[in-house]
């Protein structure tokens, strides 16, 4: 297949937004239309796009974040190597670039600047998979949390929420990311669609994500 042919699905959007619950309807989706492809979720093991061996606590220090940086580069280089030479004409990723890779620099500290020309190299990077993206952005980041936690209940992977404090921290830590993210999203010449969650209306949102996908998939 052509190399001109491949595209990338980003499904993005802060946790629980139901971005694996997407990606896996969209990667039926294509089996469906007889288009080959691959979806990777964000608990594959041994992810292609995470630090493997490394664990970083703060990025504040400039040493700390330029290996953040130089590994993760050389994560997202090998990446769109490798899937330029595959055989699946489209692959989805859900969760990984921008809740993983962008918030948690966010979260730990890294300097703005140096975040921004990251993000900026990694579009890059990623510009000859032609990516589109769906994003889930959440307009009460307190509220989606006890929401998500209401359902998953109050601990689950990283996640310990118990008091309102808890929720409040939660929400003021995250809707600081996701206004940075969603700045980065806002400028990303791609196609985009951008689910603005107020009303929990899955199928309303599922008919929009999947006529969005069929009308850019070539």
């Amino acid at each position: 297949m052509e190399q001109r042919n491949k595209q990338l699905i980003i499904i993005d959007g802060m946790p629980g937004s139901g971005k694996t619950t997407c990606a896996s309807m969209l990667g039926e989706k294509l089996t469906a239309w007889n288009i080959p492809s691959r979806c990777i979720l964000e608990q594959e093991p041994q992810h292609p796009l995470f630090i493997h061996g490394y664990r970083f606590e703060s990025l504040e220090e400039e040493e700390q974040a330029d290996l953040y940086i130089g590994l993760l580069q050389q994560r997202y280089r090998d990446f769109v190597e490798e899937r330029l030479q595959s055989e699946q004409q489209v692959t989805i990723i859900e969760s990984v670039m921008l809740q993983d890779t962008i918030n948690c620099a966010h979260h730990m500290g890294m300097n703005r600047e140096k975040l921004i020309d990251f993000v900026n190299s990694l579009q890059e990077t990623l510009a000859p998979l032609s990516p589109m993206l769906v994003y889930f952005y959440h307009l009460n980041v307190e509220g989606q949390w006890r929401f998500i936690c209401g359902v998953r209940g109050n601990e689950w992977g990283p996640v310990s929420l118990h008091t309102d404090e808890d929720f409040r921290e939660a929400g003021a830590l995250w809707g600081a990311s996701q206004a940075f993210v969603r700045s980065v999203v806002d400028e990303w010449d791609i196609p985009k669609l951008i689910i603005e969650n107020r009303d929990y209306t899955w199928d309303e949102y599922t008919n929009r994500i999947v006529q969005f996908v069929e009308a850019n998939v070539r």
